[in-house]
């Protein structure tokens, strides 16, 4: 039997990612990894709280999964390979560190604290993140038209 470390290793070097719906923990594609899946099931507690440690088990994976603000979900997490260019002539170089900051951002969008949002709408700040492979989900969607 492998440990959860050496899942995670498996699954991202079969070419397959974690994706995160609540409590619900997920690989894409699982035609990649159907040998391991009934191990994945097993240790799924310490594959979720090894990837949201932000430990990383993979030398050459450079960005760590992020730590979410309250009322934000995370579902899926693709980061893209640097550099990524977004809309309005910008370029992220550091993605995982663009990712993180865009998250401080929304939380303090969801805080009412505009100013250190960078007046950035908070629908403006999950579609940055959704560029660079983040997809998150709003506890309270309504937020996000305010």
């Amino acid at each position: 039997m492998r440990t959860a470390l050496e899942l995670i290793q498996v699954v991202e070097r079969a070419g397959a990612r974690f994706q995160f719906d609540g409590d619900r923990l997920g690989v894409a594609p699982a035609r990649v990894v159907q040998h391991v899946l009934e191990d994945l099931r097993q240790h799924k507690t310490e594959i979720v709280e090894l990837l949201q440690s932000g430990s990383n088990p993979d030398p050459e994976r450079t960005e760590r999964m992020p730590t979410m603000p309250p009322g934000v979900r995370l579902i899926r997490w693709e980061p893209k390979a640097r550099p990524v260019q977004l809309s309005r002539c910008s370029t992220v170089t550091d993605v995982d560190k663009f990712i993180r900051s865009t998250l401080r951002q929304v939380e303090a969008r969801l805080h009412g604290k505009s100013w250190l949002a960078g007046g950035w709408t908070l629908s403006t700040l999950l579609e940055r993140l959704e560029v660079c492979g983040c997809f998150v989900k709003l506890d309270n969607p309504r937020q996000a038209v305010q």
